[in-house]
């Protein structure tokens, strides 16, 4: 959704982000409202009349409003919202069809149940956008609105026909009077519920995409069906050779790049190395020529002399995807509103793409297995190992919501208050502490805030599964696994770019139990929630579980931002589902493994 209100701006003493209060006494329809609006908005529900007017103040923006009410209608509410003098703009939301009678009647829009989620978002995004229009302009939407709310109806069927005929009358008048205001601001409009269309045909894409090639294709067809669109392509930028390739296209035939074209690979370059955004006002004969075959031959569809073109930078976090290339032919110039809606773009897409890795990887019978080399002493634990010769051993960790990790590490042929010291004063590390100091080995928790600091960020962030860490005096090996058609390359140019002294040193092909990832874990993690599933992983890396134990269930807690009495809640639930699983799954094995036996 795209507002003129931008995050973070106030206006006239308001919050930046607008709030919207939704009227209605099916307490059903008022939540389901609720929860189509409240990623975009502040929303706050009444359900009823009487409890409209207590929650309204000046702060509210948009009031979403039924007529049909008992005690207080929605009539009444909106004649009360005037008299108090706020402004803020109204959309009836009834079952109540349009008469002459609301021709009278001070709202600004009028929605005929049933309603849908466009419907209401639609209504409230326009709404919203117009708060900045002048008040004669104002006026002539909420007047638009009127009419046709009642066009809906057959003229006989109104009470009052003549009333429409004035009705139209006045808004030409208005019209004539602010014509180039009011055209300018319809073209604002129209332009807002462009961008809705296409971000929710995107988002509904990816809802059905189920790998990264799937969901390129998707987004480049769904680019190419609208109207304002003419084609689009996902370039891959190579920064080992400096070179750009397409990955998939529509609208226009793949394109047959020549290999490092001056006019189209900076473009995509810097776009992928400033994380921006790229706008092309007038797409040159150069890059037709380094983008297609020759200069002589362009793709049907495409009117080089009109074309602009937008670049967009496709990355989920520190992992750069590609680059979505859009062609458009629209008459007016792009601009910053283009720039914020495909940043916009670029980072669900770029969402999507590591979702369906991530989940791709879950579920695959086979997977692939990368060996890293690390000896980059930017690693906090590359660095831990090289200053105080020592070895360091990941034993798990866990991504905190916040973009912070915990980590639980061991180490051997250090000291233990050495370790610790070390992590107290290093800048990246927000708390640590000693789990176990044992003669040979001891254990640690490491909270360590951001990502930037450790190789398991940009490996997060692609969606890879860690096996190993390990780092002797300064000497590391990593092993991952990812999904068979994850794209390594960028995975490698990921890791490299925050770490460059890590080399892939083997790659191989395995294969993952049939039982542990597609019976008994994915039964498990339906079972679980993700709150149970944090607290049993960090319990088990902490030594909880351990006798004598390596971490009381305060400092797991705490390590998890709960208290403690919460902690053993989601324990015990966690630990009876996790049994569940077991001997159900051992159940079934068993039973199995008995038919097996009789049939020998």
């Amino acid at each position: 959704m795209s507002t003129e209100r931008s995050l973070g701006e106030e206006k006239d003493g308001r919050s930046a982000t607008p709030v919207v209060l939704v009227v209605d006494d099916d307490e059903d329809l008022a939540d389901t409202c609720e929860y189509w609006l409240r990623d975009d908005y502040d929303v706050r529900v009444a359900y009823g009349g009487e409890a409209a007017l207590d929650q309204v103040d000046e702060t509210v923006d948009v009031v979403l409003l039924d007529r049909r009410m008992p005690n207080v209608s929605g009539d009444d509410v909106l004649e009360a919202l005037r008299d108090r003098g706020l402004d803020c703009h109204v959309a009836m939301m009834t079952a109540v069809e349009p008469d002459t009678d609301i021709v009278d009647m001070p709202f600004d829009d009028y929605l005929v149940k049933p309603v849908t989620k466009t419907d209401v978002r639609e209504a409230v995004d326009e709404l919203v956008v117009r708060s900045d229009f002048d008040e004669e302009v104002r006026e002539f939407f909420a007047l638009e609105s009127t009419e046709s709310a009642l066009e809906t109806r057959d003229v006989d069927d109104l009470r009052d026909p003549e009333v429409l005929s004035e009705l139209r009358e006045q808004v030409e008048a208005v019209r004539r009077g602010q014509a180039d205001e009011i055209e300018k601001r319809q073209r604002q409009l129209d332009r807002l519920h462009h961008i809705n269309d296409l971000l929710r045909e995107v988002d509904r894409a990816l809802v059905d995409a189920t790998t990264r090639e799937e969901i390129e294709e998707t987004v480049c067809e769904s680019l190419a069906s609208f109207d304002a669109y003419t084609a689009a392509w996902v370039a891959r930028y190579s920064d080992a050779v400096n070179a750009v390739t397409c990955r998939t296209s529509a609208g226009v035939a793949p394109p047959r790049l020549n290999g490092t074209a001056e006019a189209v690979t900076p473009v995509v370059r810097t776009a992928l190395q400033e994380r921006q955004v790229q706008l092309v006002d007038e797409v040159s004969a150069e890059h037709f020529a380094a983008v297609f075959e020759s200069d002589e031959t362009v793709p049907s569809g495409l009117d080089r002399e009109t074309l602009s073109a937008v670049i967009v930078p496709v990355a989920y976090r520190d992992t750069a995807y590609g680059a979505l290339v859009v062609y458009t032919d629209r008459a007016e110039s792009l601009g910053e509103d283009d720039r914020t809606v495909f940043e916009e773009l670029g980072a669900t897409i770029g969402h999507g793409i590591n979702a369906a890795e991530s989940k791709r990887l879950l579920y695959s019978d086979t997977a692939v297995e990368l060996e890293f080399s690390h000896e980059d002493r930017d690693d906090l634990f590359v660095d831990l190992s090289a200053t105080l010769g020592c070895r360091v051993t990941l034993q798990g960790f866990s991504p905190a919501a916040d973009g912070g990790i915990s980590c639980y590490l061991s180490t051997a042929d250090a000291d233990a208050e050495a370790v610790l010291e070390y992590f107290t004063t290093h800048e990246s590390v927000e708390n640590a502490r000693t789990i176990t100091d044992g003669p040979e080995e001891s254990m640690f928790e490491v909270r360590i805030t951001g990502t930037g600091s450790t190789v398991l960020g940009p490996l997060i962030e692609f969606g890879a599964s860690v096996n190993t860490l390990t780092a002797t005096n300064g000497e590391g090996s990593l092993a991952v696994t990812v999904s068979p058609d994850a794209d390594l390359r960028v995975l490698s140019d990921t890791v490299r770019s925050a770490f460059p002294a890590v080399e892939v040193v083997a790659k191989r092909e395995v294969e993952q139990s049939v039982q542990s990832t597609e019976t008994f874990k994915r039964e498990l993690e339906d079972k679980l929630t993700s709150r149970q599933h944090d607290v049993l992983e960090t319990a088990f890396v902490s030594g909880y579980f351990d006798w004598p134990r390596g971490s009381t269930a305060e400092e797991v807690a705490e390590s998890l931002g709960i208290s403690a009495p919460t902690f053993h809640e989601h324990l015990r639930s966690g630990e009876r589902k996790l049994m569940e699983a077991f001997f159900e799954e051992t159940a079934e094995s068993a039973t199995t493994e008995k038919r097996r036996v009789t049939n020998n």
